[in-house]
């Protein structure tokens, strides 16, 4: 692994920990899903994307209601 590749992990790290502190620990499972399908070399479909994308509304609206 280069500096390059590293520093965008650590990145990406970041991003996910600044969510999860605003919106809640929901946020890193639906990242988590998003992540494990798109290491798959076919990679997530474009029904899978609106799912993942559903799901983070109904999770964002959880936790507002909070």
């Amino acid at each position: 692994m280069n500096a390059a590749e590293i520093s965008a992990i650590l990145g990406v790290v970041g991003t996910v920990a600044g969510l999860a502190e605003k919106y809640g620990p929901e946020v890193y499972e639906t990242v988590k899903e998003a992540l494990e399908q798109s290491k798959s070399k076919t990679g997530p479909s474009v029904a899978d994307i609106q799912a993942i994308f559903a799901k983070c509304q109904v999770d964002n609206t959880a936790i507002q209601s909070a």
